[in-house]
């Protein structure tokens, strides 16, 4: 009977994990603090995801050049320097701005966006930075992984911009 109860339980929990992963997380927003608007939060999560898949499609072209390094297609010099320091600016500034709206759950008003969009308009400049570099063939994973971070990066300004 009590492996019956943990199951149960681990099924709701992993239940709950799938339904927060998903791109339309809220539905509904109920008890709502004053002031507060049911379009705040659900823009807010909305940001939280965008932020969330830039950080997911940084940390694949991050192994995607460790790869290519690692398979002597990018060898150790100052380009491969340069491009792990921009993979690592991108993920403090996603941090950042993630942090951030982990400090302000209840609001997501104009001053709140106004500073997401600043970390987020670094990201892009980063972003952009590797998209024109060419350091990577075309078609490969690396490639591939900067274009998903940058509609990430398109959806996560939008967001803040409106």
């Amino acid at each position: 009977m009590k492996k019956r109860k943990l199951l149960g339980v681990f099924l709701i929990f992993a239940a709950g994990a799938g339904a927060a992963s998903c791109a339309s997380r809220i539905q509904h927003v109920t008890d709502l603090p004053p002031g507060v608007t049911e379009q705040q939060v659900k823009d807010w999560d909305a940001e939280v995801a965008a932020l969330h898949k830039i950080a997911s499609a940084t940390s694949s072209i991050r192994q995607a050049v460790i790869d290519l390094h690692n398979a002597g297609a990018f060898p150790d010099s100052p380009a491969y320097i340069k491009v792990l320091q921009s993979i690592g600016k991108v993920d403090q500034l996603e941090q950042a701005a993630a942090e951030y709206l982990q400090q302000t759950p209840k609001t997501f008003g104009q001053p709140q966006k106004d500073k997401v969009k600043a970390l987020v308009a670094q990201i892009g400049n980063e972003l952009n930075d590797l998209a024109n570099l060419n350091y990577f063939g075309t078609g490969t994973k690396a490639r591939q992984y900067i274009g998903e971070a940058l509609a990430a990066f398109n959806l996560a300004l939008t967001l803040v911009t409106n």
